[in-house]
């Protein structure tokens, strides 16, 4: 019985100390990261640029000689703030169904098991989710039938900042080509 809450107890602290690991991205700190700060550590890190650009939401990357297996890194931020909102690695996949378990493995070895995981390893969608502190959380999740995998990491709060800039940039541009229409009739 002893063995047994000494087991226990050894998991939970493990569990425990893994949920309160800080979310970061080669090397930087996620929470309240700017735009120059996690660029700095991209570039530091060796990651080649496709996009980067300030008059976008989103820089975009190609992370393949820094993540076995990646082939595409968007890194997603609030305008107004420059404030991390999330990033997305892409690991493009045909037929290959135990790719998100690696990837989930990969995850799980840094941060503990996902506080959620749903779905058929080996046939159809599948989601793993760490909810960590601070609003900040991971996602790994695969569809049905692209194998194509993919790990995000978002910032809840500024993802919703982040997606309501650009909600509302839609709603201004459709207003503009409504405008323009009914000028033309």
């Amino acid at each position: 019985m002893k063995k047994i809450i000494m087991l226990l107890s050894t998991l939970m602290f493990v569990s425990l100390s893994h949920a309160q690991a800080t979310l970061e991205l080669f090397g930087q700190p996620l929470k309240n990261a700017t735009r120059p700060q996690l660029r700095d550590a991209i570039k530091k890190a060796g990651v080649q640029p496709k996009r980067e650009n300030d008059h976008y939401w989103v820089d975009q990357y190609n992370p393949s000689g820094v993540l076995e297996g990646a082939s595409d890194l968007s890194v997603g931020y609030v305008i107004a703030t420059k404030r991390f909102a999330f990033a997305e690695y892409t690991f493009s996949a045909f037929i290959d169904t135990g790719l998100v378990g690696k990837v989930i493995k990969m995850v799980s070895n840094k941060y503990g098991p996902p506080s959620s995981e749903q779905g058929d390893m080996d046939l159809g969608p599948v989601n793993a989710r760490w909810n960590l502190p601070q609003g900040m959380r991971i996602d790994v999740k695969r569809g049905w039938p692209d194998t194509t995998t993919y790990l995000d990491y978002k910032d809840t709060s500024t993802y919703q900042q982040m997606s309501a800039e650009i909600d509302a940039q839609k709603s201004a541009v459709e207003k503009q080509q409504q405008q323009s229409q009914n000028r033309a009739f």
